[in-house]
């Protein structure tokens, strides 16, 4: 590896392109979804039209759902692996990892013979919890804002909790640790104060007044462009001459930074 391209390995990741990187997942994640939906769709349609619905088709119709929805999974995981924190990043790819497990577990037990096995179907229940519930952490932490009220953080922080419990309540029964009992119930509870308090925190959010501090995080967000920009500059500098032309487009983005602000 060249000093120049090891230089490029440690800049900071800006805001803007971390917000691009966002938009690029979401919108490969919506393609693949609709893909999977569509090709399920398509599959139930032609089965139908033709009365073959035999294990092929049921294969092929689950197999793309578990596709559309272990990339809903794994897009909210990979959207944070860009996040502001290390411990929302590290949660990001243990998601979009879940998630892939968590397919993979799906198809080899749709795809071997008489349906796969107990340990497979176990392993993918557990698998598929997980991927679920680091998602919801994902969007639920992901939504954060600094503009949040302390009844807002309050519910997210509730929310994360009571999908802890919920996922240990799920955990337990479908690893064959123990069985469903008498806490079903409370869990069932549990599930419905989750639901409950993952759409609040985004609801309030449209209602919360605006706060008079909020032109100060388009400062910050304009600060830190700057400072990943000049970062940028800085290691170009001390590279070879022949980077003039990179830092030359460093500067220009510079410069339209400052006219975006300026309009």
């Amino acid at each position: 590896m060249t000093r120049a391209s090891a230089a490029d390995e440690r800049l900071p990741i800006s805001v803007g392109m971390a917000d691009e990187r966002r938009e690029a997942i979401k919108r490969t994640a919506g393609r693949a979804l609709a893909a999977g939906l569509t090709v399920a769709a398509l599959t139930a349609v032609v089965a139908l039209l033709t009365g073959s619905f035999d294990d092929t088709e049921i294969r092929v119709i689950l197999t793309s759902i578990g596709f559309a929805v272990a990339s809903a999974t794994a897009s909210a995981g990979a959207a944070q692996r860009f996040g502001p924190t290390a411990a929302l990043r590290a949660l990001g790819t243990a998601t979009a990892a879940l998630s892939g497990v968590t397919f993979a577990l799906l198809a080899l037990g749709l795809w071997t013979n008489d349906w796969g096995t107990e340990g497979i179907w176990r392993a993918f229940g557990c698998a598929g919890v997980l991927a679920v519930a680091g998602a919801h952490a994902c969007l639920v932490l992901g939504a954060r804002r600094s503009t949040d009220g302390e009844g807002i953080r309050l519910l997210v922080l509730v929310s994360v909790g009571l999908a802890i419990l919920d996922t240990v309540g799920a955990l337990l029964p479908i690893s064959g640790l123990t069985g469903a009992g008498d806490l079903a119930q409370v869990f069932a509870a549990t599930l419905v104060l989750l639901v409950l308090t993952s759409v609040l925190p985004p609801i309030l959010r449209r209602t919360q007044r605006p706060s008079t501090t909020a032109p100060q995080s388009h400062i910050q967000r304009f600060a830190g462009e700057v400072e990943a920009a000049a970062d940028r500059i800085d290691e170009l500098n001390r590279g070879p001459s022949h980077r003039a032309p990179e830092i030359r487009r460093e500067v220009e983005r510079l410069r339209d930074l400052a006219r975006s602000f300026q309009a």
